[in-house]
């Protein structure tokens, strides 16, 4: 019998291993039967379904959405491939009681999955997953018919993200853009809100390919070679790369430098909260950085931190005005709008920001290091097999009881243990251990002003695993 489990965003495994059309029949029935018991959040029962471009995305939607409809809960299926945020938005504004997206996101080609969206228009929260999963391989509990409705589901999310920015603003800036959708959904979208703005936008592997180009569609540094050297032969503003659903977002700026989330997600909060005068709370992972913490104390917002996972900023959107909520692999929410990522409106906002403020965005990233510091930000994963480390609790308590008293002769100021563990020293540079949430990975985080020192926290990091 397959186990199924759901990780921090859904369930995901292999097409044609793990992940068959018998087993995301097992899968959409168990969402069924939970929507038709404690998922039932109004009397018409509705639904969302939307895929993305990978492998049999398409047809592996349509069984979805057969089965709930066989069990009695109507479903609107996308006519196209979308976003993952569109199902979110639409499960919003129409109310429904929940949407499902069949998405990999920036996983490798060969990989599939099944996300749930909530009725509130974000990532399904744990409590609720486990909900699903108590219904796995359940009998029907529907026996009435209901319909499979094929709907345009993209253009009301379009109008949606052309009122969420200023395109007064950007109309007669000249702004030259490069947008790198990695063969994923976003394709065209740019292109399509700024069309009516002297803006010129230049989109690449603007068709589907399942394979991704033979690269993973997560819009890394090493993954975006190509829109870098683009930027420069085209002497762009900007290149804006979205992941394989686009709900994540990379930068690069005009030199064709690549700027990381660290860098990102603070010129972001900088923006919207000094051009756009916006007020409420920042939230980000553990993993995202000092930069932001900075900034929130400067113009004296309130600053919250939270585990690995957007449902965990998510969570904190719901319930609290929320400025703008990040995690460190590239995805943003905003307030106002949905709790859930959005690499297209993220990169809207990029180029709103240079509009508005006709500078280059090396410039922008310039004054914000001179004001708030410089962060130079690396990650290294290491496979959980070749270390040994046990489960994470066990993994973090034996940390804590051998934990250093400085790193590389700073004295250590803080130790956080809530999700992995994370050295922070006297001059706000850090180092982070964490085991994947949903990967056999044990992923090792590093941040300082000082790129050389960042390598060593990394490499102080890995012999720290390694003697775990």
């Amino acid at each position: 019998m397959q186990k199924f489990k759901f990780g921090t965003d859904g369930w995901r495994g292999v097409i044609s291993d793990d992940f068959t059309f018998e087993n995301v029949r097992i899968v959409a029935q168990a969402i069924a039967n939970y929507l038709l018991t404690k998922g039932k959040v109004s009397p018409k029962l509705e639904v969302v379904v939307g895929y993305d471009n990978r492998f049999l995305a398409e047809r592996f939607a349509e069984i979805i959405a057969e089965v709930l409809a066989l069990s009695g809960v109507k479903a609107y299926l996308s006519e196209k491939s979308c976003p993952s945020q569109t199902v979110s938005f639409t499960v919003k504004k129409k109310r429904l009681s929940g949407g499902v997206m069949v998405t990999a996101s920036h996983n490798p080609p060969q990989f599939c999955g099944i996300k749930f969206k909530a009725p509130y228009g974000g990532s399904a929260t744990e409590e609720i997953t486990k909900e699903i999963e108590k219904n796995l391989y359940e009998a029907p509990l529907g026996k009435r018919s209901a319909l499979v409705v094929k709907e345009d589901i993209t253009s009301p999310y379009l109008r949606r993200l052309k009122s969420l920015i200023d395109l007064e603003l950007i109309k007669d800036k000249r702004l030259r853009i490069i947008a790198e959708p990695m063969f994923g959904v976003a394709n065209g979208y740019l292109a399509e809100v700024l069309k009516e703005t002297k803006c010129r936008v230049i989109t690449l592997h603007n068709y589907r390919d399942v394979l991704f180009g033979g690269l993973n569609p997560e819009p890394i540094e090493k993954n975006l070679r190509e829109l870098k050297e683009r930027v420069k032969k085209e002497r762009a503003d900007v290149g804006l790369a979205t992941d394989g659903d686009a709900d994540r977002i990379g930068v690069v700026d005009e030199r064709g430098d690549y700027l990381p989330p660290h860098q990102v997600f603070p010129l972001l909060l900088l923006y919207l909260v000094k051009e756009k005068g916006w007020r409420g709370k920042v939230v980000q992972t553990i993993s995202l950085g000092y930069l932001s913490e900075r900034i929130a104390k400067k113009f004296n917002l309130e600053w919250k931190e939270v585990p690995i996972g957007f449902k965990y900023v998510a969570d904190v959107m719901l319930k609290e005005r929320v400025i703008i909520g990040g995690e460190e692999s590239g995805g943003y929410g905003y307030q106002g709008y949905i709790p859930e990522r959005d690499g297209i409106l993220s990169s809207l906002f990029f180029v709103e920001m240079l509009a508005k403020t006709k500078k280059k965005l090396s410039t922008l990233g310039r004054e914000m290091e001179s004001e708030f510091g410089k962060s130079y930000f690396l990650r290294k994963d290491y496979r959980i097999e070749d270390i040994k480390i046990g489960s994470k609790k066990r993994f973090v308590e034996k940390l804590l009881s051998s934990a250093p008293r400085e790193l590389l002769g700073i004295k250590v100021k803080k130790i956080k243990a809530y999700d992995g563990i994370e050295y922070i020293l006297e001059d706000d540079s850090w180092l982070l251990l964490r085991p994947s949430g949903t990967e056999p990975i044990l992923r090792t985080y590093a941040e300082s002003n000082n790129f050389k020192k960042t390598e060593k926290l990394l490499k102080i990091g890995r012999e720290i695993v390694y003697r775990a």
